[in-house]
């Protein structure tokens, strides 16, 4: 029994320590895994040095195990792929705006050729998230977002129709101040309600974070505090870049991090190109220069 307490305390230390770390500089380390596997098609050493960093913070991101899975499945191993597919949604941290940025990252890809028994792995993981999204959630995170995501659109649709009608601007723009104290009094509580809290979920916060982005006030009193919430894991480096680089966008002034819809992005010239290189490195937002054609 003795035992069983002290191994329990060392993996709740463990546990916290793994929680606890500056997840930008854990970004940061990994991002030079995606340039290996994707530009110079390296696959067994980067499996090597995710395991390295794995073990190093006691957890990767499900972006990074989904990495692992496209490096078995480029080297024909559909098992072992299909087991680290399942593992990338089911754990705690997974942003999947990277297999949008990241062409060949995708399930889809992955998948190909599988047979019912690594699919039916694939599928567990998905499982497995929305299982722990409510079992974490049993009041509901969501549906409150849900309600926030609803009247942002709502009354955006109304002033689309009636451009010219005051009182539909005038309802927006409460409705807007209204969003802006619920999101930042549920991040200052609980964190950014980001794929820690809502599992693979989290995009569902993005209308009513860029559309805050637009409040020179808000945006400059909680810019610090998004930038906290990256480095603790609760916010993905995409979504703080993104509600960045909206805000520079409606600023008319160029974007940052270059993160935005494609056909948003400026030309750029190769110094430029550069400069959001390194922006995004201080972030720890894979760089989309990694991306094959």
């Amino acid at each position: 029994m003795k035992t069983l307490i002290t191994s329990l305390f060392v993996l709740s230390i463990f546990f916290v320590q793994a929680q606890n770390f500056d997840h930008i500089v854990y970004k940061q380390q990994v991002a030079p895994i995606y340039k290996k596997v994707m530009q110079n098609r390296v696959f067994k050493e980067s499996i090597d040095q995710l395991n390295t960093v794995k073990k190093k913070y006691g957890m990767l991101y499900g972006e990074e195990y989904l990495l692992m899975s496209y490096c078995y499945k480029e080297m024909g191993n559909d098992s072992l792929a299909a087991i680290y597919a399942k593992e990338s949604c089911s754990v705690l941290t997974f942003d999947m705006r990277t297999t949008w940025y990241i062409k060949d990252l995708d399930y889809g890809h992955i998948s190909e050729g599988f047979n019912e028994q690594n699919m039916k792995l694939k599928d567990e993981g998905f499982e497995i998230s929305m299982k722990r999204y409510e079992a974490k959630n049993p009041d509901s995170l969501l549906a409150v977002i849900d309600s926030m995501t609803h009247w942002d659109q709502f009354f955006r649709m109304q002033m689309s129709y009636n451009p010219d009608d005051k009182k539909y601007q005038s309802e927006l723009d409460s409705m807007n101040r209204i969003n802006e104290a619920r999101l930042e009094e549920m991040v200052r509580k609980i964190g950014f309600p980001g794929e820690k809290k809502l599992q693979l979920m989290e995009f569902s916060i993005w209308d009513v974070l860029v559309h805050s982005a637009t409040n020179e006030a808000f945006y400059q009193r909680m810019k610090p505090v998004f930038l906290n919430e990256v480095k603790k894991g609760n916010m993905s480096p995409w979504m703080y870049a993104s509600w960045v680089d909206y805000h520079q966008a409606y600023r008319v002034l160029p974007t940052i991090y270059n993160s935005l819809y494609e056909g948003w992005n400026e030309e750029r010239s190769e110094k430029e190109l550069k400069q959001i290189s390194k922006n995004r490195q201080e972030i720890g937002f894979i760089d989309l220069k990694f991306r094959l054609p």
